[in-house]
């Protein structure tokens, strides 16, 4: 995970609130929350 590229997302308000509580929740970076739901959702879909 350290070859990090730059991106934007545009979210609806209740996305970036749920987005912001899940980072303050768990103390990591909102970066990080969309790389762990990314990558679930990926896990769940079998996409490799």
């Amino acid at each position: 995970m350290n070859d990090k590229k730059a991106t934007s997302v545009r979210l609806t308000s209740e996305g970036k609130r749920l987005l912001e509580e899940l980072a303050k929740k768990f103390g990591i970076s909102q970066a990080a929350v969309l790389e762990i739901a990314i990558r679930k959702f990926a896990e769940q879909e079998n996409v490799a």
